[in-house]
């Protein structure tokens, strides 16, 4: 497990909602359907997103989701320095550039082109605008 990256902030109070989050950590998270819980965002990259799984919560328990700051992420595919992130069908990040896409952040550093690299980015919660 790799080391503490940098600090961030976290959105007290949430947690797991009925099922595990275990496999989850440093995965792009939404809101859950019961008040207060979360869930690995996996749908379109335009549905609000809340922040990412620090840890790796069973079902009801704490979750420690990094809304600003620097943190770890996975990363679905090729990431370059800079790059505005969203979150994939599998709830990685990936790149975007498109209108209106939910953002998660910006890379800090290269990923291999290897789904699953755990790469440091900076948190900053912004939907893309192309103009």
């Amino acid at each position: 497990m790799p080391v503490t990256y940098g600090q961030y902030l976290t959105a007290p109070g949430l947690r797991a909602g009925s099922s595990s989050l275990a496999s989850y950590q440093y995965y792009v998270v939404r809101a859950g359907s019961t008040a207060g819980t979360i869930a690995v965002a996996v749908t379109a990259a335009t549905d609000p997103i809340i922040g990412i799984l620090q840890n790796d919560p069973a079902a009801g328990e704490a979750a420690e989701v990094a809304v600003s700051g620097v943190c770890w992420a996975l990363a679905e595919a090729s990431v370059s320095p800079g790059d505005v992130l969203t979150c994939s069908s599998t709830g990685r990040v990936k790149t975007t550039t498109t209108n209106l896409d939910q953002a998660v952040g910006k890379s800090l550093c290269n990923a291999s082109t290897s789904a699953g690299d755990l790469i440091p980015i900076i948190v900053s919660l912004f939907q893309v605008s192309d103009s």
